[in-house]
């Protein structure tokens, strides 16, 4: 039966969220939502839905409907499986299934009946048409494989894999498809501090909408010094930290298989841990950083726009911080007890140091003043 969610959008124009679930057996097999605007956007919704499940029920009920099942149909099928599962999705992985279980393109192309010229013509619509970088267009390919492999076992559909593998060959060949290339960014002193200086105001003079209230400079330099992603930043809860073994639990650190219960202790460099000490408690807030991960990156970009600081990436911060500890004279495994780097091979693509000599990269930098010297509280 479908559910019907009502919002107004800032302009005050309405918007209607249709969701529908259809369970076999008590478990929810299929799961699709579509959101609809304007004056006639309830009933526009509700038409949606009364036609789209009547759609999904008939091909359910055929028998056959497991093997005439569409790719995108096949993406909503399985994320709907994976809704309530011990091992939930990864954000990447569900919203990136969840709108490929939208393409119209792949709404063609039955599972049962993959065919490698159907997927390269996909992959090239994603990056000639949609604008998709290869390395996006590579990652839209795993997931066709990681649902067809699901299929072969789970539904019982027969898949030929090797058609997926030709076409990732050829679209590599083609260039439309690539592995991410490694970032070797990292901002100078003076784009710091451009970053850390933003008052939240555009180059007119204009303020934004609402006060700038986020404190950038702090979780940029912390962002630096700790080496954490921004995930992990806006997580972090004052029960997390050991003051005196400066040290610090990641919950849910980021892991390639493990997407929840992945929980690690850390060490904090000493500038680290002062940022964490000047910042405020809020009543009833666990957050030392109370902010939305979104509020935070907005800030971030806005402050970057401002300071004509180009291709500069919050993440870009973690591989300063990481490179910033090898300057520092600190060894590999030093180095990963800090970042939480499992390998050498993942640890080395964030080192590009600035000098061979050990140095202090931040000694005497007005935004660190106050913060101590660099380096670990306790030696590791």
């Amino acid at each position: 039966m479908a559910s019907f969610r009502k919002r107004k959008k800032k302009d005050g124009t309405d918007v209607v969220y249709a969701q529908i679930r259809i369970k076999k057996q008590g478990n929810v097999v299929f799961s699709e939502s579509e959101a609809f605007e304007g004056r006639n956007a309830q009933r526009d919704a509700e038409l949606w839905a009364n036609v789209r499940e009547s759609e999904i029920k008939r091909r359910l009920d055929s028998g056959k409907s497991l093997v005439q099942l569409s790719v995108a149909e096949g993406m909503s099928r399985y994320l709907a499986e994976h809704e309530n599962a011990p091992n939930p999705l990864g954000k990447t992985k569900h919203n990136t299934m969840l709108l490929m279980s939208k393409e119209a393109m792949l709404g063609e192309v039955a599972l049962s009946e993959i065919k490698a010229a159907d997927l390269l013509l996909y992959f090239r619509k994603r990056y000639h048409e949609d604008g998709a970088a290869a390395a996006t267009v590579m990652q839209d390919a795993s997931y066709i494989r990681v649902l067809a492999k699901y299929a072969r076992v789970a539904w019982s559909i027969p898949i030929d894999l090797q058609e997926i593998d030709d076409a990732v060959d050829l679209g590599g060949k083609m260039g439309v498809i690539d592995r991410s290339t490694q970032r070797t960014r990292r901002p100078t002193l003076d784009e710091v501090k451009a970053i850390c200086s933003y008052s939240g105001r555009t180059k007119t003079g204009r303020g934004c909408n609402t006060k700038h209230v986020t404190p950038l400079e702090d979780v940029v330099l912390f962002a630096i010094f700790s080496t954490r992603r921004l995930g992990e930043i806006c997580r972090m809860e004052w029960n997390d930290v050991d003051f005196e073994e400066g040290t610090v639990e990641i919950k849910d650190m980021k892991h390639p298989r493990k997407k929840k219960g992945n929980n690690v202790i850390l060490h904090l460099p000493g500038r680290a841990l002062e940022i964490i000490k000047r910042q405020p408690r809020a009543e009833n807030e666990p957050r030392i950083f109370p902010y939305h991960e979104r509020t935070i990156g907005t800030a971030y970009q806005r402050a970057c726009k401002f300071a004509d600081i180009e291709d500069l990436t919050f993440h870009d911060l973690r591989h300063e911080g990481v490179s910033h500890l090898f300057e520092l004279g600190y060894s590999i495994p030093q180095v990963s007890m800090i970042s939480g780097h499992r390998s050498w091979a993942n640890l080395s693509r964030y080192t590009h140091l600035g000098k061979l000599d050990k140095f202090d990269k931040y000694d005497g930098f007005e935004f660190v003043n106050g913060l101590g010297e660099a380096g670990l509280v306790k030696p590791t």
